[in-house]
């Protein structure tokens, strides 16, 4: 076995121990590696992430990248609304009603990438590919550097698996998940840091360290969970007291708690907290503590499937294809009984310093947010919610393989002898078929449309699912850039099909009964859309938009007086909404208020400043109402952006 530059430890050494037993981890003050060494290990991995996602370059939006870009008035200002970004909540630029999340320099990048390239996601899914490659390096050369007392064929295995495990597909192929990227990229720069730290006992390297962590933070606030995962690591694999450990974690609490204290203000500065839906998070219908908890385990158990077994893959498991269960149903059993005890054993193996021990307390500790066990959370299912768990997963996985190849884990050899043939042979094959799982599941993410096809049959009784099924149904039916005209009433059918399914499956499903409405009125059935409309506001009597929707029916049957006062409904609900602000103001402007109509198409411009339509209306309200000198300015804005209008 040859040497390595690894200086003895401080005080008492170790007792020798048999070549199957866990290496101690050495001190780390003056660790030199190589630059050169197995260098290749990191330029595969992030080649293999970039050939493996290269199929999504030519990939539209899809799913969460409608509110977070297409539909996000905010990301689409670009940086001149980076105030707005700071100081207000993740969806605050697509939703009306409040959120829960904070993730600001997500949404900076966003915007940044829509002011550079307006409406195109080609660049946003070949930025999540770059992302995802420099993870591979980065990754690398961290976890070499961390398990420098271990075999590196620990490190190279637990990269690879990473990269390659098909679970990522949603993260990388949806481009609003480039928070996850980004935040576990610089996440994993952190520790790379506080090692170059240990190597050079330079303090710029503990700066540069607690501002990656601060970026990453700001990107995504799950990677809070790295509060743990950054002392556990100076644990496993150094042998630093316990104090120098906490004198250099404890430098990550400080931008941790100015995170916590912006998100703070931002959110409570929303009328009400966020409402989490069952059709979201199925365990919100828990009768009790008991369902809930047990509801929360069986679906850790489901998550824990995905990572070992990712067939099928799926976007959602919602409400009722997943239902809250009791510690009866075996599967919340199985699910317990797996979590705990692999914490119990990750404990015990704590005090050992065991690797497989520090792998399961990883996957624990950064999967612990998106459990349900702790706090309920907006969503009981995602793939999304493995990428840094599956971290854990990936280093256990190269643990046991190396340990069924009987691989000396205190080697210094990428390929050593025996066992290195079989190891790396099993590893091959699973990457293959990981390789292979990934490349067959990109297409699926290529638009949302394609998304609900491929899942709609893995999860046939989610309705969330058949109700997006039917909005993407309908938009293939109807020319939004004609009007919202009918093109192909089939279509439109396909859509109310889906929509019913989604009702049968929860009837009361209001956003359902709303984009049924909405269906309807597309193919002039205005007396069905009337009542799906009344059916939808029976369940959500705030909804801004079947509000506007249904205020359009009265405006139509020249009943201007319940299509204002519905249409100031639905502005109050969402004082953001435009579409109703346009349609109030047309009825105000149809009974000469002129002053009033012009007030609400002002203030919409706040929301779509470039809209032509809207100077339009005010530029011919000062006109109708005698103030041509006023009207010229907006006039001549309105034909500037659209020249139709001077039709």
């Amino acid at each position: 076995m040859s040497k390595r530059n690894v200086p003895k430890a401080q005080g008492k050494q170790p007792k020798a121990r048999s070549q199957s037993a866990q290496p101690k981890a050495k001190p780390t003050s003056a660790i030199n590696i190589p630059s050169a060494q197995f260098w290749w290990v990191g330029l595969l991995a992030a080649a293999m992430g970039f050939i493996l996602y290269g199929n999504t370059f030519g990939h539209q939006y899809c799913l969460d990248d409608y509110s977070i870009i297409k539909d996000n008035w905010v990301v689409q200002g670009g940086l001149k609304n980076l105030g707005t970004i700071f100081s207000t909540e993740y969806r605050y630029g697509a939703w009306g009603s409040p959120g829960s999340l904070y993730r600001p320099l997500t949404l900076t990048m966003m915007a940044i990438e829509w002011q550079l390239a307006p409406d195109n996601p080609f660049l946003g899914h070949f930025l999540n590919v770059v992302f995802y490659a420099m993870t591979g390096w980065v990754l690398w050369i961290t976890l070499r550097r961390v398990m420098v007392d271990y075999s590196p064929i620990l490190p190279a295995l637990a990269t690879l698996f990473f990269m390659a495990h098909p679970v990522h597909t949603e993260v990388v192929g949806n481009i609003k998940s480039r928070d996850e990227i980004v935040a576990l990229l610089l996440s994993i720069g952190a520790i790379y840091a506080i090692w170059r730290y240990f190597e050079q006992e330079n303090r710029k390297w503990l700066v540069l360290a607690v501002l990656a962590y601060t970026l990453s933070i700001f990107t995504k606030e799950s990677v809070i969970t790295f509060l743990a995962v950054i002392p556990l690591t100076i644990w496993f694999f150094t042998n630093k007291s316990l104090g120098q450990n906490l004198r250099i974690s404890a430098l990550f609490l400080a931008p941790a708690l100015i995170f916590l204290l912006i998100r703070h203000n931002v959110l409570a500065a929303q009328p009400y907290p966020e409402a989490y839906s069952i059709l979201d998070n199925f365990i919100i219908g828990a009768k009790n503590q008991g369902e809930r908890f047990a509801s929360a385990f069986m679906m850790c158990g489901r998550y824990l499937q995905a990572l070992v077994w990712p067939q099928p893959l799926v976007s959602d498991l919602g409400y009722p294809q997943m239902k809250p269960v009791g510690f009866g149903d075996w599967r919340a059993l199985l699910g317990f009984a797996l979590y705990v005890g692999m914490g119990a054993w990750a404990l015990w193996g704590m005090t050992k310093k065991h690797f497989l021990a520090y792998a399961i307390l990883l996957y624990l500790v950064t999967f612990s947010l998106f459990s349900n066990v702790l706090m309920l959370i907006g969503t009981s299912y995602g793939e999304r919610e493995l990428y840094d768990p599956s971290l854990g997963f990936a280093m256990a996985l190269a643990w046991l393989l190396a340990k069924i190849g009987r691989i000396d884990l205190r080697g210094s050899e990428l390929f050593p002898k025996p066992g290195s043939n079989m190891v790396w042979g099993a590893a091959v094959v699973i990457l293959l078929l990981y390789s292979g799982k990934t490349i067959q599941r990109n297409p699926a993410w290529f638009d949302s449309f394609s998304l609900y096809m491929a899942d709609v049959g893995n999860s046939p009784n989610c309705a969330k699912l058949h109700y997006h099924l039917g909005l993407e149904e309908t938009k293939r039916g109807i020319d939004d850039k004609n009007g919202g005209t009918v093109n192909d009433p089939n279509w439109v059918k396909k859509g109310i099909d889906s929509y019913n399914k989604a009702i049968e499956l929860f009837p009361e499903y209001h956003d359902a009964y709303g984009s049924r409405g909405l269906a309807y009125f597309r193919l002039q059935d205005y007396d069905r859309a009337f009542t799906d409309y009344q059916r939808a506001l029976k369940h959500r009597p705030n909804d801004a938009r079947v509000l506007s929707n249904l205020g359009y029916i009265y405006f139509m049957r020249n009943d201007l007086e319940n299509a204002e006062l519905v249409y100031r409904k639905s502005v109050a609900s969402d004082p953001r909404f435009v579409d109703a602000r346009r349609n109030l103001g047309a009825v105000l402007a149809m009974r000469k208020e002129y002053d009033q109509a012009i007030e609400q198409w002002k203030e919409g411009l706040k929301y779509e400043a470039n809209s032509a339509i809207l100077n339009f209306y005010i530029g011919s309200a000062y006109r109708d109402s005698g103030r041509p000198e006023l009207a010229a300015p907006w006039l001549n804005t309105a034909y500037q952006l659209d020249p139709n209008l001077k039709k």
